[in-house]
C-alpha cells in the first residue's frame, strides 16, 4: 500500500517570469519584434519541474549514473505525451490545474461569460444570456440532429463589446488579469488585477554576429512579476514511500528559466482539490441558465472536433499547446559523451505536434440530450492526471 499524501504548493517569483508560446522571435519574414509572455505556464511544465525536484532532492541526478530502478520509480519511464494512454508518472499521481494565491484567498479563472458595455461615462459588466431562435432557413447548429435552432448571445450583445479575462474567489469577487497603475473601477466592473507587465528591450545573438543585421535583430519582450502576496498555486498528490525528499526548494520554470521559491506545506483539508464536485470549488460559476446545462472550464481542456457539434453555445478561447517528449532509456550523461557515444546512444527528445486547447474559463452551454456525452469527452483521467480536462457543469434551472 503506498504512502500518498497530496501536497499545496505556491510557486513565489523570484523575479520577474516568462512563459512562451507559439509566438517566438523568428527570423526574417516570420521575425516577432514584440513578444509576450503568456499568463500561466503548460501543466505538462509543472509536471516536468516536479519530475526534475525529485530526482534533484533524491539524488538521481545524473539519471544515467542512478540506479534504474530508483529512476523509474520517482518519474515514471516517459514525459507526458498528448496523445498517450492514462497513467501515473512515478510517485507524482496527480496534479491540480495551476491557481492563482492572493494572501489564504485561492484565485480561479472566472467563467467567460461576461462582457463589458460602455456608452459614453456609463461602463456596465454584463452577463451572456443565450437565447434560442428557431428558423429553418438558419444554419444548423447541430448537424448529427439536423435541428434548425439557432443560439445567439442574447439581444442586448453586440461583437465590439470587449469579453474581459478575469479571475474569481470563491467568495465571488472579480479581478482583472493585469493591474493597472492608472485603475479606476467603475459601477460594478471587476477590481485591480493582480499581473504586472514588464518590457525590455533586446537583440538576438544572431543578429550581432552578422555586419548590418543589428537593426533586424532587436525585439521587446513582455514578461510578468505579481505584487507583493500573490503566487502560483497547485497540488499534487505524491507517494511519499517512493520519494523520500520532497521540500521547499529554488526551482526554474519555462524556456527562459524563470526563477521561483517552491513552498512545499501538507494539504489537510478535508475537499479534495482533484474532484470538481467536492466543496473545494463550492460556489463557483453558481449562476444556472433557465434552458441549457453550462460547463465551465477551470483548466485549459484538451477536446476533439466533435465536441462543437454537440455544443448549443460556447463563449471561448483557443491556446496554442506543445511539449518536448523524452524518455528515461534516452536519458545521456553530457559530462560522459564523447563524440564516438554521441551517435550510438543519444536519441534527442522530441516536440509533440502543435495543438489547440479551450483556454481555462472556457464556458460551453449544452442541452440535456448531449450533456453526458459532452462530459465524457472532456473526462479524459489521461489529460487530468496532470491538470487538464478540470470543468465544473452547472444543470439549468
Amino acid at each position: 500500500m503506498s504512502n500518498k499524501k497530496t501536497y499545496k504548493i505556491d510557486l513565489r517569483p523570484l523575479d520577474v517570469f516568462f512563459f512562451g508560446g507559439e509566438q517566438h522571435f523568428g527570423e526574417g519574414d516570420d521575425a516577432n519584434y514584440f513578444v509576450r509572455s503568456n499568463y500561466f505556464p503548460q501543466q505538462s511544465g509543472i509536471l516536468g519541474m516536479l519530475r526534475h525536484q525529485l530526482l534533484i532532492q533524491n539524488e538521481c541526478i545524473p539519471i544515467p549514473s542512478s540506479d534504474p530502478k530508483k529512476v523509474l520509480g520517482l518519474i515514471g519511464d516517459e514525459s507526458y505525451n498528448i496523445l498517450g494512454s492514462a497513467k501515473t508518472f512515478g510517485a507524482v499521481h496527480k496534479i491540480s490545474p495551476l491557481f492563482l494565491s492572493s494572501g489564504d484567498e485561492l484565485l480561479f479563472p472566472e467563467a467567460s461569460e461576461f462582457y463589458i458595455k460602455k456608452k459614453d461615462d456609463f461602463v456596465e459588466l454584463l452577463r451572456f444570456n443565450p437565447k434560442v431562435f428557431t428558423d429553418a432557413n438558419q444554419t444548423m447548429i447541430y448537424p448529427d440532429l439536423a435541428k434548425t435552432s439557432i443560439i445567439s448571445a442574447g439581444s442586448n450583445y453586440l461583437g465590439k463589446y470587449e469579453r474581459p479575462e478575469m479571475l474569481v474567489s470563491l467568495a465571488g469577487k472579480q479581478y482583472c488579469y493585469n493591474k493597472d497603475k492608472g485603475f479606476e473601477k467603475k459601477g460594478n466592473l471587476p477590481a485591480n488585477g493582480v499581473f504586472i507587465e514588464t518590457g525590455k528591450p533586446g537583440i538576438q545573438k544572431s543578429a550581432r554576429k552578422q555586419k548590418g543585421q543589428k537593426d533586424q535583430g532587436f525585439y521587446k519582450q513582455y514578461s510578468w512579476s505579481f505584487p507583493e502576496g500573490v503566487c502560483f498555486t497547485f497540488f499534487a498528490e505524491i507517494d511519499r514511500d517512493v520519494a523520500k525528499n520532497f521540500e521547499s526548494g529554488r526551482i526554474m520554470l519555462g524556456g527562459e528559466k524563470s526563477a521561483f521559491h517552491m513552498v512545499v506545506n501538507e494539504y489537510t483539508g478535508s475537499a479534495s482539490p482533484f474532484d470538481e464536485g467536492s466543496a473545494f470549488y463550492s460556489g463557483l460559476y453558481e449562476r444556472p441558465h433557465k434552458e441549457f446545462n453550462k460547463i465551465v472550464c477551470l483548466s485549459d481542456c484538451i477536446v476533439s472536433d466533435e465536441l462543437s457539434a454537440k455544443v448549443a453555445f460556447m463563449s471561448n478561447t483557443m491556446i496554442d499547446f506543445r511539449n518536448s517528449r523524452s524518455k528515461i532509456k534516452h536519458t545521456t550523461n553530457y559530462n560522459r559523451m564523447t563524440s564516438a557515444s554521441k551517435w550510438n546512444t543519444y536519441e534527442s527528445p522530441t516536440r509533440s505536434e502543435k495543438y489547440q486547447l479551450l483556454k481555462r474559463g472556457s464556458v460551453l452551454w449544452v442541452d440535456d440530450t448531449h450533456l453526458k456525452s459532452v462530459q465524457d469527452l472532456l473526462n479524459k483521467e489521461h489529460h487530468r492526471v496532470i491538470g487538464y480536462n478540470y470543468f465544473k457543469t452547472i444543470q439549468k434551472q
